[in-house]
């Protein structure tokens, strides 16, 4: 039986590991020390003893819900609506190329567009 080796998956290995699992490991592991490197659990009875802490992040789990269901809403329909069409080359460049736009110059945009009504 042939052994089969996927090469192609280590870069994304690599990328999950460097900028999701790693930045998540060293952020839990400080939050069990306090500023002057004390081992403690004070930081954890801080976030859990007070409410605004709590509602914030319920809050954030809340709001990332919602994104992600209006984002599939959307995303779904309109990948089955451009298998669809002719052109989807064309279409799906249109639809990708505003977020090829940097957001500092978008916001420059907006703020000259309603900057110049006065």
């Amino acid at each position: 039986m042939k052994k089969i080796t996927n090469w192609y998956s280590i870069p994304y290995f690599l990328w999950v590991f460097l900028f999701v699992l790693a930045p998540v490991s060293l952020i839990l592991y400080q939050s069990f020390f306090d500023i002057e490197g004390q081992l403690t659990l004070d930081n954890y009875k801080t976030f859990f003893g007070n409410w605004t802490y709590l509602r914030m992040s319920f809050n954030s789990v809340i709001y990332a819900a919602v994104i992600t269901l209006v984002t599939l809403v959307i995303s779904y329909p309109t990948a089955f609506i451009l298998t669809k069409m002719k052109h989807k080359q064309l279409w799906l460049m249109l639809i990708i190329l505003p977020t090829w736009i940097n957001l500092l110059l978008k916001a420059y945009a907006f703020m000259g567009l309603f900057g110049q009504q006065g």
